[in-house]
């Protein structure tokens, strides 16, 4: 009975994931459908989006051609044969906002700890949306707490949330790409890492001290204007984040980083993307997908890490 009872409270507070999971992004959708018996994918696609389907925001709203993305989803669910109507989903990252706080102490009740961080998020944004969702990580060192949170306005969440209800699948999980990425690293627990995640619009970066994420940035690739940058100005933009976030780390934390590591999420990516970043950055580049140990090429290893590290 007592075992019995075990499995149970493992059950509830460990419920099991999704098998398949779904990634939206403004340029392509993909998905993956895996056995965690045998750690493989079973199905997988990757489909480009041959128009504007999505306007990634935190306040506004995202789909803006419902009937051509619910059809592009039909097809990608035939693609992964699914069995079951559960799946986790990636959101564009823009319509989340990540924190990352530090406290020399904090209360055990949950109630007290939920008006604390709400307290440091209304510090920035002092505007915060009535609909908020809010989700958070306690992250407990010898000298310090830090909390991850994660916010998005509950309406932008119900819009993709909806996309899937209609063709008859349920999302249980949502999340971004560059946080699900931090479970692909191959770390040490003394190790200082930077995760560079680059999309077609944006880099966003993380920094990873003592095993922990410490530090989330998110930058979109657009001048003034609104226009997009050029290639060569996107190169020069991460250059230019990496090394400022480098110098972030060490002043605020005295701490170095020791490994950096880059995922290319771009389907119509320029050639030597990392080659080039491995001449311009002074420091060792390595890739996520080399984390990956799956039979797929290098470029659905690249553009469907974030989904691997979501649920497998």
């Amino acid at each position: 009975m007592a075992r019995f009872v075990e499995r149970l409270k493992y059950y509830f507070n460990n419920p099991p994931l999704p098998q398949a999971s779904f990634q939206l992004s403004p340029h392509y959708l993909s998905g993956i459908n895996v056995s965690f018996k045998n750690k493989k994918i079973k199905h997988h696609f990757i489909s480009p989006l041959g128009k504007p389907v999505v306007q990634p925001s935190f306040n506004k709203k995202n789909v803006i051609n419902e009937s051509y993305l619910e059809e592009r989803i039909k097809e990608g669910k035939e693609k992964l044969h699914l069995t079951e109507k559960r799946i986790a989903c990636l959101i564009p990252e823009a319509c989340i906002k990540v924190y990352a706080f530090s406290f020399a102490s904090l209360p055990a009740a949950r109630e007290e700890m939920e008006q604390i961080i709400k307290w440091q998020v209304k510090k920035q944004m002092p505007h915060l949306p009535d609909d908020i969702r809010l989700s958070y990580d306690v992250i407990r060192s010898n000298k310090e707490q830090k909390i991850l949170v994660s916010l998005a306005k509950a309406s932008v969440v119900q819009e993709y949330e909806a996309l899937f209800s209609r063709i008859g699948l349920k999302v249980r999980t949502i999340g971004v790409a560059t946080l699900c990425l931090f479970n692909l690293l191959e770390r040490k627990e003394e190790d200082n890492v930077m995760l560079v995640n680059i999309e077609e619009d944006y880099i966003s970066l993380v920094a990873i001290l003592n095993s922990e994420i410490s530090l989330y940035r998110f930058k979109p690739f657009v001048i003034e204007s609104e226009t997009r940058l050029s290639f060569s100005q996107k190169i020069n933009s991460i250059v230019q984040e990496v090394e400022n976030t480098v110098n972030f780390v060490k002043d605020r934390e005295n701490k170095g980083i020791n490994s950096f590591w880059f995922r290319l999420g771009m389907v119509n990516q320029e050639k030597g993307v990392l080659s080039i970043l491995r001449e311009k950055l002074p420091y060792p580049v390595k890739d996520v997908e080399t984390s990956i140990k799956l039979e797929l090429t290098s470029k659905e290893k690249g553009i469907l890490s974030p989904l691997i590290g979501q649920i497998l």
